[in-house]
């Protein structure tokens, strides 16, 4: 009776470490497939990301290259400004003597 005693220890011993290694198995296998997802999902955030600010840099040298001023233009808008900006200091000042 007693060696059925011993016997069951041991084999409880046994079960208890399989268990155990066949469980720290399971866990590692679970957080290195959760750590490989979110790897897989930065690097499809990231290349969304780089394609996106890819698209805006696109756009935005499209709209430079179509609405960017020549000199002769830019010369001809700053005329044109301080024209403006006379004419309304002259009837500031207009309004000042009346």
């Amino acid at each position: 009776m007693e060696n059925n005693k011993f016997f069951s220890k041991v084999q409880l011993l046994q079960f208890l470490a399989a268990f155990f290694f066949t469980a720290l198995g399971i866990i590692t296998a679970y957080y290195t497939t959760i750590a490989g997802i979110k790897i897989d999902l930065s690097r499809k955030a990231e290349s969304a990301v780089v394609n996106q600010l890819d698209k805006r840099l696109s756009k935005i040298e499209v709209l430079l290259n179509q609405k960017f001023l020549t000199k002769e233009e830019f010369h001809r808008f700053s005329r044109d400004l301080q024209n403006r900006l006379n004419r309304i200091e002259f009837q500031l000042s207009q309004m000042d003597r009346d």
